[in-house]
């Protein structure tokens, strides 16, 4: 954009001067065709002027548009710089920003670290919690275990006693029977015995009437009878055998 307004001064420039020259060259002209009596016309005055106005014209033409070529690499070089450093400009606020931003960063990383240690004593403190809640879990299962085993043995004792109460019922019921039984048993040879010692005392008081004296059986080594009083003779009972059962 400048070198292109460059490019047009100086070609307006140019043009202005070219004027110039050529309205000079015609009014010399004009002043030498109203005297002609005083000096001869040379009509090749001023061409080489010319010449060298246009050849310097062309050159500098040429010159323009070679500088006006030049002038728009430069200012796409320009503008490729114009972008670089505002790239770079963006960059460096960036880079200021961070740096500005660099205090609260730091504290901010002092401020994780103090959290970081933190967090590494609660780990600490959780962990030797979650120890001790593994040592109350296993205790806890221990005793639910127990009161299981208590339990299981609470059923099986009362399952057994269930089955010793039935036993000893049973038990207490055959005792019973064979009391009765033995009880019957004896009372019978007691009857028995009873009816012996009545036919044997009838007979031995009849024979005690008779002769005053009581006959006493005599064993087999004698082989006959001893007379004894009434007061010598004692009934038994023979209870050996209830007494027996009874304690068993």
């Amino acid at each position: 954009m400048m070198f292109g307004n460059l490019r047009e001064k100086l070609h307006n420039v140019v043009q202005e001067g070219l004027s110039a020259s050529l309205r000079g060259l015609s009014v010399n002209e004009v002043n030498v065709a109203q005297s002609p009596s005083e000096h001869p016309v040379n009509y090749d005055a001023g061409a080489d002027l010319l010449h060298k106005y246009q050849t310097e014209w062309n050159q500098l033409h040429l010159l323009a548009e070679d500088n006006a070529h030049k002038a728009e690499e430069v200012n796409e070089m320009i503008s490729l710089l114009h972008h670089q450093m505002s790239e770079q400009w963006k960059k460096m606020d960036t880079i200021t920003s961070c740096m500005d931003s660099m205090p609260q960063l730091v504290k901010s990383i002092e401020n994780a670290m103090k959290d970081m240690e933190n967090i590494k004593l609660l780990i600490n403190d959780v962990e030797h919690q979650l120890l001790k809640l593994d040592d109350v879990v296993e205790e806890q299962e221990l005793q639910e275990q127990m009161l299981n085993e208590r339990f299981q043995l609470a059923v099986y004792r009362s399952k057994k006693l269930k089955e010793l109460e039935k036993i000893s019922g049973e038990l207490e019921a055959d005792h019973k029977e064979k009391v009765a039984d033995l009880e019957q048993k004896i009372n019978i040879k007691l009857k028995e015995r009873q009816e012996i010692f009545n036919q044997v005392f009838q007979q031995d008081m009849r024979q005690y009437i008779i002769s005053g004296m009581v006959p006493v059986m005599k064993s087999s080594s004698n082989g006959g009878r001893d007379e004894v009083s009434l007061e010598d003779i004692e009934i038994e009972d023979d209870t050996d055998a209830l007494d027996e059962l009874l304690n068993s």
